[in-house]
């Protein structure tokens, strides 16, 4: 072999490991987001009690300048007894930063939940860190600061769950 074909079938490999490390990156960031979505869709499902199945073995939550709560078994412990009865969740500008298998990101929270029978807009920001474990990525740390909330002058909280309304039907 030549030099000029081994240099040739070098770069090739770099340029190959460039692309699988880009990919890696990418899918990282859209699986993480994907993890971030699926935390609302079960908030907004009414399935609050199983967030923690999308937390690592040895996570931890700050919720508004409540203590930290560490591990999955005291977080699943946190949200079956969370104070909000039920909520709806949308979330906006979830940026991302992947460093091999850790992450962090953060997005903001645009949320109407129901607290003691009254409905309420919340407004704040999550700010997370991500670590893959097995493949899968999973919160490491969840981090919510609520800017706001406030009551609602309309109110939605007889509407919620809706569960609840499709079996009065």
């Amino acid at each position: 072999m030549n030099t000029e074909s081994g240099n040739t079938l070098a770069q090739v490999a770099q340029q190959l490991q460039a692309l699988q490390r880009r990919v890696d990156q990418l899918e990282s960031v859209e699986a993480i987001r994907a993890l971030r979505a699926r935390y609302h869709t079960l908030v907004n499902e009414d399935q609050g009690p199983r967030l923690y199945e999308l937390f690592a073995p040895d996570a931890s939550i700050i919720y508004n300048g409540r203590p930290e709560v560490f591990g999955r078994e005291a977080i699943r412990t946190f949200f079956e007894n969370f104070p909000v009865q039920y909520a709806r969740q949308f979330i906006h500008q979830h940026e991302v930063s992947v460093d091999g298998d850790t992450g962090t990101g953060q997005s903001y929270l645009d949320g109407r939940p129901v607290h003691g029978g009254k409905s309420f807009y919340v407004v704040g920001r999550f700010d997370d860190a991500y670590v893959r474990i097995d493949g899968r990525w999973y919160f490491k740390k969840v981090v919510l600061t609520v800017h706001y909330m406030i009551e609602a002058a309309e109110h939605w909280e007889t509407l919620l769950p809706m569960t609840k309304k499709a079996e009065a039907a």
